[in-house]
This record gives structure tokens, sequence and C-alpha cells, in this order.
């Protein structure tokens, strides 16, 4: 059963990620990709506020139907990481530098929020 949840939490997480990502990238003005940027503060986000509202009780659900299905896939490191070569490979080495600081400054404050939201 757990593989199964997972399964389908991982194909939901990762259309959801898919079609999030490319809508913001065709409205995206920035000369860095944003729709990856948004879906992991977005992912990290709703970690966050799921950590402390989850009755633990159903841990053995949502566990990995949402945190390691859907979030796992949701989340996009991976493609943050090819996207940060990208711009390493174009030349563009301030930016890829000041994309990765954001990223990973932008997903903890996500998650924090998520937690200070959600803290009973």
């Amino acid at each position: 059963m757990k593989f199964l949840l997972i399964g389908i939490g991982g194909a939901l997480g990762a259309l959801t990620r898919s079609y999030l990502s490319e809508g913001i990238e065709k409205i995206n003005f920035l000369p860095m990709p944003m729709g990856v940027l948004l879906v992991n503060f977005l992912g990290c986000f709703f970690l966050g506020l799921m950590i402390n509202s989850l009755d633990p009780k159903y841990q053995e659900i949502y566990q990995p139907l949402i945190f390691i299905g859907f979030l796992g896939a949701f989340t996009t490191f991976s493609a943050f990481s090819r996207e940060s070569l990208d711009l390493l490979n174009q030349g563009q080495v301030a930016l890829a530098v000041f994309y990765v600081v954001l990223t990973v400054l932008v997903c903890l404050l996500g998650t924090w929020v998520g937690v200070l939201l959600t803290n009973r």
C-alpha cells in the first residue's frame, strides 16, 4: 500500500509541478527561471504547513502520499540544479550564484513560515 500511495502522490506532484512551472515561465519577465523557484518555495511552504497540522495517527497514509510522493515530485531540485548549470554554462556566473542562494533561502523561508503559521 505504501508504494501505491507514493506512486499516486508522485504522479500528481509531477503533473502539478509541470503545469505550474510552465505557466509561470510563460509570464516570467526576469532573466532567471522563476517557475522552478516558485514551485520549490510552495513545496517547502506546504511542507511547513503540514508538519504541525496533520494528525499523527494517519502518518502511515500522509507520509508516503503527501511528503514522499506529492511533495517529493512537486519540488524540483533536480530541475533547479539543471537550470543553475545552464546559467553557469551560459557564462552567467553571478546570476547562477544569486539564483542558487535565492532558491535555498526562499525554500527555507517557506518551510519556516509554514511551521510558524501552524505552530500550536
